[in-house]
């Protein structure tokens, strides 16, 4: 069977291998790569995409049908057919899981092949263009004149006028009416203002950086020259510190795109970050904007898809997600932020959406800016050998210099002598200096950012006396405590308990709150300072849908005088009134085992920061730590990256880590913790141990090894010979049979140690 005959179609779900299907008679036309089809197999249906029509199939059998196909067009477009393939190829997973991550469920699902189409339809009414001959009675030209501003929803005309639908469909029949099914578009920006925006003059810092990344776009098209260039021109890292001017920049490269005739996609690398640019960019760019993320309604994203595959929306914004966004022509990739972990997929297909845009723009031929103030080891690598072009912003875009930055040694302020604050906790939460900074600030009527990473009342609940801790049943770490509610809860599976009145094991009265989360500090501040009107936003308080903006929008109102928080509060926020951002425990998380730790702390003290004196006013940043000499700690208050980028990547080439090396974690897991080591200890085995051109570490316990009752083993790899890792990882993966619930995951690229 030849000739287009023939679909190779990825199903939805872990399948690894493609299925070949005959294509009808009558669906040849429709069938192409890209297209969702509903195919047979075994005794039901299932869905899949079609990934190539080959002329010829391996399989010697007679190939089974395809049974419908979904209507419009093709749900990927070849690029990101070809990135689907690329990224199941290069992250060692199955083209049906990288394909579902591109699409949004109501796009996989809501249009069914041979279904609905997913789209929400509403009943207008309007005159009929041209009237009949006959004349209406008194009531129909009655109606008539309140038809007279134009088409109108038929329930609402209905509902306001006393007129039964009986009677427009009446008039329809005589033609006096047309009632219409139209689409309705369900708009996450509905019912909010955005004011237009204009472009803003540009520094000598911006306007270089800007004329870079222009040159980096794809040429306009012409008569004679047609497409686009024949090679992309160098990914450019926007290098610039925090306040420089970064997001004009990027607005402004958009611009001179959507003139070109491409659209753009921008990633921003949290929800929390989303409000705040989508109205940055609908200011200035209008409905061309479409918005996606996780927190918006089914419909919603539905409607925001479509609305670029068909090229109404032209730059979409969004999370990690958005990456995939189906642009039309494709002339610019921004990836803001670009060192954020939060790009980094935890479940399979296991990609770095940065480094998935540069594959994509490589494929389409378009340009992509990286932008931070803080940026990957990996990225600032390739900016020195050559790899990036850089464009360097040093100074803030405002008239004002960077904030002034305190570092105050916690050793000191929380020893009993210390004077200044009440005991207890807090004193180990506030400073003296923090507090006495605080409180000036409320008399001038500015607003101060307090960031902790850890939510919750205390991370550790223990006896005093016989010193249990309490800890998950199903996961292998300990349980925190909440105030809100009163229970301890798990942050790994989201069990809850209450708090043991006595102690399990002695019978001990009164347990221990060991540590200090987000809702603590919050108790602390109200009792520090019982005027200020305080907030708090971490993950505990923001899971309903559009609470992130509620609380930004209650601070940039200037409703908020205290703003506590986990890291979504530490990175790209802007509010004018912000003089004083407080960092309370900067070195925690100093003390995780893992390689990018020294690197992760520099950029979060760094970037919460940033926060400060973004407005007219200068800024002060006070950084709370129990290891002031630590070099993330001390340059990152001076926001030295380039110093602290020469250390580090002098250590990581000694020690053959990233950017020198790819990293690579195997994890292994199922229910019987005996079998899944032995499983890990075969996977090493079948690897190659003793290979010198790489370095293959000894299974051992994950960092949390028990996780909803999964017990799971580990096993890093690291070599420079990109190629060499994946043949291994795949032989050791066919090598080794997994009985019974155990799997075996690898993360190609892995952040961090687990």
């Amino acid at each position: 069977m030849t000739g287009g005959a023939i679909a190779r179609v990825a199903l939805d779900g872990a399948a690894s291998q493609f299925f070949d299907y005959s294509v009808p008679e009558t669906l040849r036309q429709a069938v192409v790569p890209g297209s969702r089809v509903r195919v047979p197999l075994g005794r039901r249906e299932t869905e899949g995409t079609v990934i190539a029509l080959p002329e010829r199939s391996d399989f010697s059998g007679r190939l089974r049908p395809v049974s419908s196909v979904s209507t419009g067009s093709p749900a990927l477009t070849p690029a990101l057919v070809r990135l689907a393939l690329w990224m199941a190829d290069y992250y060692i997973a199955p083209v049906g899981l990288c394909v579902r991550t591109m699409l949004p469920p109501t796009v996989r699902g809501g249009g069914k092949a041979g279904g609905g189409d997913g789209f929400a339809r509403e009943l207008t009414v309007a005159a009929a263009e041209k009237m009949p001959e006959v004349e209406p009675t008194r009531r129909q030209t009655e109606i008539l004149s309140w038809l007279a501003g134009g088409e109108q929803l038929l329930s609402g005309f209905c509902r306001t006028w006393g007129v039964s639908p009986e009677t427009l469909r009446r008039m329809e029949r005589e033609g006096l009416v047309a009632i219409r099914n139209r689409v309705r578009r369900r708009d996450p920006l509905a019912g909010r203002r955005v004011a237009p925006s204009s472009p803003l003059p540009l520094n000598a810092e911006q306007r270089a950086a800007l004329e870079m990344i222009v040159a980096a776009l794809p040429p306009e098209p012409t008569a004679e020259s047609g497409a686009r260039r024949c090679n992309p021109a160098r990914p450019v890292l926007l290098h610039g510190v925090t306040a420089s001017g970064k997001t004009e920049v990027y607005l402004q490269a958009i611009a001179e795109t959507l003139r070109r005739g491409y659209g753009a996609i921008v990633l921003v690398p949290e929800i929390s970050l989303t409000p705040q640019t989508i109205r940055r960019f609908v200011a200035r760019f209008g409905d061309v904007v479409a918005v996606l993320h996780s927190q918006l309604g089914p419909g919603e994203r539905h409607d925001e898809w479509h609305r670029l595959r068909n090229g109404e929306a032209r730059v979409a914004v969004g999370p990690r997600s958005a990456l995939f966004a189906p642009v039309e022509r494709l002339g610019l990739v921004v990836v803001d932020e670009e060192h954020e972990p939060s790009y980094k997929q935890d479940e399979t297909p296991r990609y770095h959406a940065r480094d998935v845009a540069a594959v994509r723009a490589k494929f389409e031929r378009c340009a992509l800016v990286l932008g931070s103030a803080t940026p990957s080891l990996e990225s600032w690598r390739n900016a020195e050998t050559g790899k990036f072009a850089i464009a360097r912003m040093t100074r803030r875009a405002t008239s004002f210099q960077l904030p002034s930055t305190t570092i105050v040694d916690m050793r000191v302020e929380a020893a009993p002598n210390s004077g200044g604050l009440p005991g207890g906790g807090a004193r180990l939460v506030f400073s003296d200096t923090l507090v006495k900074a605080i409180r000036t600030r409320l008399d001038y009527g500015e607003q101060t950012m307090l960031f902790l990473n850890r939510r919750g009342w205390a991370p550790r609940v223990g006896c005093p006396k016989c010193g249990r801790t309490e800890t998950c049943e199903n996961c292998s770490v300990a349980m925190t405590y909440h105030r809100d509610d009163e229970v301890l809860r798990c942050h790994v599976c989201g069990a809850w308990r209450p708090v043991p009145s006595v102690c399990p094991d002695c019978g001990e009265e009164g347990y221990r709150l060991a540590g200090v989360g987000t809702q603590r500090v919050e108790t602390i501040a109200r009792t520090l300072f019982p005027k200020a009107r305080i907030e708090r936003m971490d993950l505990d308080v923001t899971s309903r849908k559009c609470s992130h903006e509620e609380i930004l929008a209650r601070f940039r109102a200037g409703k908020t005088d205290i703003l506590v928080g986990t890291q979504m509060i530490a990175k790209g926020l802007d509010f004018p009134n912000v003089t004083l951002a407080g960092i309370l425990n900067a070195d925690a998380g100093l003390a995780v085992p893992d390689f990018r730790a020294a690197e992760r702390t520099f950029q979060l003290v760094a970037q919460m920061a940033g926060r400060a004196g973004r407005g007219d006013r200068p800024g002060d940043v006070i950084v709370q730590t129990w290891h002031p000499d630590a070099p993330a700690i001390r340059l990152a208050a001076r926001e030295n990256f380039a110093e602290f980028a020469a250390a580090e990547i002098e250590e990581r080439r000694e020690l053959s880590y990233p950017p020198f090396t790819r990293f690579c974690l195997v994890t292994v897991k199922g229910s019987a913790r005996e079998a899944v080591e032995e499983c890990a200890a075969r996977f090493a085995d079948a690897a190659g141990r003793d290979d010198p051109r790489w370095k293959l570490g000894d299974p051992v316990p994950a960092p949390v090894e028990k996780a909803n009752g999964v017990w799971r083993f580990q096993l890093t790899l690291r070599s420079a010979d990109s190629v060499l890792l994946h043949e291994r990882l795949r032989g050791a993966l066919s090598a080794v049979q997994t009985p019974g619930d155990i799997s075996i995951s690898c993360d190609v690229d892995a952040l961090g140690c687990g």
